[in-house]
């Protein structure tokens, strides 16, 4: 962990950990307690701004599953069945009600639509991990089966990360694998020849050491150093 005194929040699951002492995996230094370093807080930013896109896609995807069904009518009904998954429901159901919870957190008036709560939100996302902690009401899963409703305490970084891991929990239920894009250049940090960039060329991730740098920084440090013999440039 770097020099800083507390360490983020996502621990060994950082973007940026590094190993201790011990040869343990540690979430890099951060100057607040409970925060996300740069790196962790960037990456589910990105993640966030991908939610809106998600849905739509999440939405079409319903639509295409109800479109093709056939079959028998329902007895007593005049209408189809109707195969809905429920994984894809579910999961549109959770994007509304997250989105909804944090964008009525915000300033100014509440919005009621998906796409809405999602602009608020990406508008917004330093204030939303800046949030000091708040009680929330939730749906919980009863023990004697069914859900009913709870409070609970998020902090802005919750919010942040609750969010982000819907975008991944989007690409799995939708099947969507991304492209990644590596580097010739070995990791300046690892020298291991792992180094990927981001979609949208604005970051570049170590799959070795999970690294992370913004574009200006490592294009600087591509201006100075020799990645092959971790030496600077004469």
């Amino acid at each position: 962990m770097s020099e800083l005194e507390h360490e983020c929040r996502q621990g060994r699951r950082c973007k940026a950990r590094v190993r201790d002492s011990e040869g343990q995996f540690r979430g890099n230094g951060v100057e607040r307690p409970d925060a996300l370093c740069r790196p962790c807080e960037e990456s589910a930013f990105e993640a966030i701004r991908c939610l809106d896109d998600d849905y739509g896609e999440l939405a079409a995807a319903r639509g295409e599953q109800n479109s093709t069904v056939s079959g028998p009518k329902v007895s007593g009904s005049s209408e189809l069945p109707v195969p809905i998954s429920l994984a894809v429901d579910t999961l549109m159901t959770e994007i509304s009600e997250e989105a909804a919870r944090w964008a009525r957190r915000l300033p100014g008036d509440d919005p009621y639509q998906v796409a809405d709560c999602l602009t608020k939100i990406c508008a917004n996302l330093g204030t939303i991990v800046d949030m000091p902690p708040r009680q929330f009401t939730i749906w919980s899963p009863h023990p004697d089966g069914g859900d009913g409703m709870t409070t609970t305490v998020f902090d802005g970084v919750d919010g942040v990360l609750r969010l982000s891991r819907l975008h991944y929990r989007a690409q799995q239920v939708l099947g969507i694998v991304e492209t990644t894009t590596f580097l010739p250049d070995p990791c300046p940090h690892c020298a291991r020849k792992a180094l990927a960039a981001s979609k949208d060329q604005e970051r570049v991730t170590c799959k070795g050491c999970r690294i992370v740098w913004d574009k200006s920084h490592f294009a600087l440090l591509s201006n100075v150093l020799d990645f092959e013999r971790k030496v600077a440039k004469v």
